[in-house]
Formats: C-alpha cells, sequence, structure tokens
C-alpha cells in the first residue's frame, strides 16, 4: 500500500543548526544591539518548528503531484480507475482505498412487467436490475409441453494441464431471457454447443442461432436500442462464452462478451479480455444495463462500464467503447491465498445508486457507477461465485462458497449502509460436503418472494440451494436464537430461522421464486416444484413469523409436482405464464407446465 499521507517525514536530526534569515533592516533603523546568548533549549525549539514547517510544504507538494497522477493517468494499479487508453492491468500496484459509506438511496427502480404486451420481460439473470425477479404467472404442474435439443460442444480444460472434454446442454447460471413481440414470447438460450439461441417459446423451435468460439455460459442481457438503425437491431442480446476453444490463456483473440441483433442474431461488437494473473479470460456474468450503460465483470478480474451504442475498431471486429474499467484482484494477501484462482464470475446488482457485485478475490465491492470508484469493500475471504440479491430494505444477500475459510459456506446477509466492519445482519452456515470440486457453501445466488410481495402481505423469505444437498427456504428478518461463527469463525453471529430444509440433492443452481411457489432443480436429476402455504398466526405462536403489514403467519413448504430429465441440471429456470423453461446438462431445454 501507499505510505499514510498523514505520517509525519524525517526531519533533520534534533541538535543541528541551521541559518536563519531575518530578512534586510529598515533603512531608519540603528544598528542592532549585540546578540545576547539564548538557552539551547531555545534553539532546539525554533529548530523543531522550522522542520515542521519544511515537512508541511514537502508533505503539501507531494500530495499535489499524487493526485496530479491519478487524475491523469487513472493509477493503474489494482483497484483504481483505469481510463481506457491507459496500459497495463496494474496488478501491482497497491489496494485502493473505500470511502466509507455508499449511496444507497434514489437511483432508478425496474420497471413494471406484465404479462400482457409486448417488450423485454426477463431481461437478465434474475431480471436484471435487482436481481429478484425469476418471471411471472407461477406453474401449477411440471408436465413436459415440449423440449429442444440444444447439443454440446468442446471445450478447454480449466488449468493448461487439464485435457479437454466436451460438454451437453446448458449449465450455471443459463437461466433464458425472455422477450414478447408481436404478441409471440421468444426466449434466448446459451448453449454449450457454442451457439446463442433464439427460440419461439410456444413450441420450442429456433428462430435463429449464433455461434460463438466456446461453449456460452451466461445468462443472456435484452437491452433496447433508443435509435436503432432498423428494427432487427430495436433490441441488443448480449451474453458471454468461455474464452475460445482451443485458444491459449496468452491469445490476444480472447473476446467472450458479444453483442447480438435480436431481429437477425447478426454480431455488432465484442469485448476483448486482457490477461491477468486470474488463471481464466471467460465471461460468466450477465451485464447490468442502467443508464444507458452496460456493467460487466469478466473472469479475469476486470470491471467494465460500456457504452453499448458506441463501438470502435478492433481488427476484423468491432468492440463497444469502455468508459471506465476496474480491476479486481483484492488484496495481496488474497493473491497469495487463492493463487490464480481469483475468477469474477458473479454479476453486478445495483441499490440505490451503487453497484455491488461479488468478487472470487473474496470480497464484496460497492461501486459508483460513474467511474466505478469503490465506495465499499467487505472482505470475506471466500471463493465469491454467486451474484448478490438485495432485499427489499436494501441489505445483500451473498452466497459463499467453502474455499479459503476454515469456517463453514453458507449465506450472508449484509447492510451496505454501515461500514463494512459492522456490515454483518445474519448468517446462514450450510453443511460441508464434497461435490464435485467444491467442499460446501453455495455457488448459486438466493430466490426471494420481493418482486410477488411488493405489498408485504406475506413475510419476507428466500430460497437456495447448498452444496450439501439442501434446499433452504428461511426468513429473510426473522431471527433464531441460536447463535453460529460465521466464515471465519467469526464467533456469535445471529441466523435467520430456517422455514424448510429439504434434500433435493444438492446443486450449484438458483431457484425460481414466483408467487406461492419455487422452482428447483439439481443433481439429483429432477425438476421440483414446490408450494408455500401461508397460515395465519398470532404473535407468539410457535414459528409465527411477520409480515410487513403487521400480520404474523405460520409458513409451510410441501412439494406438489416434479420431472425426472436425463441429466442433472445446473442452469437456473425462468417462469412465464405458468411454464417453467430450465436447460438441463443431458443435452436439452425442457418447457414444463399444465399440459
Amino acid at each position: 500500500m501507499s505510505e499514510d499521507p498523514q505520517r509525519p517525514l524525517d526531519g533533520p536530526r534534533p541538535g543541528s543548526t541551521q541559518p536563519v534569515d531575518e530578512g534586510p533592516r529598515p533603512a531608519n533603523e540603528g544598528p542592532r544591539p549585540p546578540r545576547r546568548p539564548r538557552p539551547a533549549h531555545a534553539a532546539r525549539r525554533r529548530q523543531v518548528r522550522r522542520r515542521r514547517a519544511a515537512a508541511l510544504l514537502v508533505l503539501v507538494a507531494l500530495v499535489l503531484l499524487i493526485a496530479f497522477a491519478v487524475r491523469s493517468c487513472g493509477g493503474c494499479s489494482a483497484g483504481d480507475l483505469v481510463p481506457s487508453g491507459c496500459e497495463g492491468d496494474g496488478e501491482d500496484g497497491g489496494e485502493a482505498a473505500a470511502t466509507p459509506s455508499p449511496i444507497l438511496t434514489g437511483g432508478p427502480s425496474p420497471a413494471p412487467v406484465s404479462l400482457s404486451g409486448d417488450g423485454i420481460k426477463v431481461a437478465s439473470f434474475l431480471g436484471g436490475l435487482r436481481r429478484d425477479f425469476s418471471g411471472l404467472g407461477a406453474p401449477r404442474s411440471l408436465d413436459l409441453i415440449w423440449y429442444t435439443r440444444i447439443g454440446s460442444g468442446w471445450t478447454s480444460g480449466k488449468l493448461p494441464k487439464d485435457p479437454p472434454s466436451e460438454w451437453a446442454g446448458i449449465g450455471w447460471t443459463g437461466q433464458p431471457a425472455v422477450v414478447v413481440e408481436v404478441g409471440r414470447t421468444y426466449l434466448l438460450v446459451a448453449g454449450y454447443d457454442h451457439r446463442l439461441h433464439k427460440i419461439d417459446a410456444r413450441n420450442g423451435d429456433v428462430v435463429w442461432e449464433t455461434g460463438f468460439d466456446d461453449i456460452v455460459k451466461s445468462s443472456p442481457t435484452v437491452i433496447e436500442d433508443p435509435d436503432p438503425q432498423s428494427d432487427d437491431d430495436r433490441y441488443l442480446v448480449l451474453a458471454g462464452s468461455r474464452r475460445g476453444y482451443p485458444l491459449d490463456l496468452d491469445d490476444p483473440d480472447v473476446a467472450p462478451y458479444r453483442a447480438l441483433s435480436l431481429g437477425t442474431g447478426k454480431e455488432l461488437w465484442r469485448l476483448p479480455v486482457p490477461q491477468t494473473r486470474c488463471y481464466s479470460r471467460d465471461c460468466d456474468a450477465s451485464g447490468l444495463f442502467v443508464g444507458g450503460k452496460v456493467y460487466i465483470g469478466v473472469e479475469s478480474g476486470w470491471f467494465y462500464r460500456l457504452d453499448p451504442f458506441r463501438t470502435v475498431a478492433w481488427g476484423r471486429y468491432r468492440s463497444p467503447v469502455v468508459e471506465a474499467k476496474r480491476l479486481l484482484l483484492g488484496t495481496t494477501q488474497d493473491r497469495r491465498t487463492h493463487k490464480r484462482n481469483l475468477v469474477l464470475e458473479a454479476s453486478p446488482v445495483l441499490v440505490g445508486q451503487t453497484i455491488f457485485v461479488s468478487a472470487g478475490a473474496g470480497h464484496v465491492y460497492g461501486l459508483r457507477p460513474r467511474d466505478l470508484a469503490i465506495v465499499w469493500d467487505y472482505r470475506v475471504g471466500a471463493d465469491l461465485d454467486g451474484t448478490p440479491v438485495p432485499t427489499a430494505d436494501q441489505k445483500l444477500l451473498v452466497p459463499v462458497e467453502k474455499q479459503y475459510v476454515k469456517g463453514r459456506g453458507g449465506v450472508l446477509l449484509l447492510d451496505p449502509s454501515r461500514p463494512p466492519d459492522d456490515a454483518v445482519v445474519w448468517f446462514l452456515p450450510t453443511s460441508d460436503r464434497e461435490l464435485s470440486e467444491w467442499k460446501g457453501g453455495v455457488l448459486g445466488s438466493v430466490a426471494v418472494n420481493d418482486s410477488s410481495n411488493r405489498d408485504g402481505s406475506h413475510p419476507a423469505l428466500g430460497a437456495v440451494v447448498a452444496v450439501d444437498g439442501y434446499l433452504y427456504v428461511f426468513s429473510q428478518d426473522t431471527l433464531a436464537q441460536e447463535r453460529v461463527k460465521g466464515p471465519n469463525l467469526e464467533p456469535r453471529l445471529r441466523t435467520p430461522v430456517v422455514v424448510a430444509k429439504i434434500w433435493m440433492g444438492g446443486g450449484i443452481t438458483t431457484p425460481a421464486f414466483v408467487d406461492d411457489r419455487i422452482v428447483v432443480a439439481g443433481y439429483d436429476n429432477m425438476v421440483h416444484l414446490y408450494k408455500v402455504d401461508y397460515e395465519e398466526a398470532v404473535a407468539g405462536d410457535v414459528g409465527a413469523l411477520p409480515s410487513a403489514d403487521g400480520r404474523f403467519w405460520t409458513v409451510n413448504v410441501r412439494e406438489t409436482a416434479r420431472f425426472t430429465g436425463g441429466g442433472p441440471y445446473e442452469a437456473s429456470p425462468v417462469v412465464w405464464d405458468g411454464r417453467v423453461f430450465i436447460g438441463s446438462r443431458d443435452g436439452n431445454l425442457y418447457c414444463l407446465g399444465k399440459r
């Protein structure tokens, strides 16, 4: 880190002497009387005062020089804003200091969504701005309506020593976007067959499919161009893939984040991703579109503010104008602990006027949109993969993986209106369990009932799938009596009331919480439909939870339907007008509902 500007500079050694310039004598002044000797301690006091004044002048000059350099170059250091013309990735610089309080008030609100009419319905992963929305029209059954074959594709191993492998179907995060055009509903689906698909939601017919250089992983984001060149380009579809098969990690052609025309599937631009000390150059996140700008993080650790409607030439392609970028690779200690596993996979979310994103280096960052300055920084230390989800009262539900921490993984509720050291509201720990490459915790995101409970007539609930095999349904704001240890063994943290803990094989997907239904799938190769029953109660009843309107309820969760596919599920479902759309690793996209 840079030196503390309040630290005094070293002055002359005590006891040293310096001549004092007393200035010219007035012309009418007579000869000076002989100077009387002064005590040695008085001379030392004068020397100390002069040294302090000189040190202050040097300090002011140094601060002004640093400020000018940062303003001119953007810092080029880890955690600092880097203007688009600045060279280098800044990994060897110091960590940025965060301002203590982000702005959580104001900011745009999500536009209301209706089943009727044309337009963008589910714009991005978990809906877009607040990441609390997975569709409208809760399903009543999980009958098979249709399925569409997505297929498979080859991709490189995670590390250079790992062999390539073939991946099938749709994976994490993999939630389709939903758009209605001229009364017809379409899905935008990312596939492991190296393609992005536009699919007719009525029958599963493929309208177009556009190839990427690798398996496409992120949930697509659909945005509207305010000044389109044609009707086909009124909407843009943004999605990210792995780096490109079989490109090497240091290949200059890696550009996994791309924009397509919704009307034709034609590529409009691609974003090059620089290499850093992170082992990945993929893009798993879903872009956040707000104020005409796109905010997106890529796995090498860079976080961008893009103008998606202005482009510049990049070789044979076009690239979006990068208005600001920031490298989020944590602290020097994080980089020692995580080695090269500093992957930024989560999608950003807007709360008030602040953008929050979880980073694989172990931090939850709050960023100022206009220049991506860090205004809040909570360090967990674990590998953070899942996207944070805000609650109605502007707190953050943060998934925590069991990696690089001594305690368990689970879900943290953070209050970003508080300083980071005092931000933990509660922690829901999950059990340790080895599953594939994971040791426990949560990799998906929390689904909340906030979007269907805006009037506060029912308790605020959350649902999450953990690696330990269970679906947890819990209260957002009612605390249990017991205390728990945190991810880093922090003592006596509060923990929420768990309404239901249901075995379903575990997984890394994110549930869909729509009205009083929860749709969830996982590694038991099944899609489950649960109904949440609310029974009015009074304060003091066993298990009674409050709602915002002052009433109390007991809550029961029961399974009402299930569907078995041909393989495990890692993708998140989206719900629209009574139907569930979900991809499986068996190679298919399924449409389920009431036949």
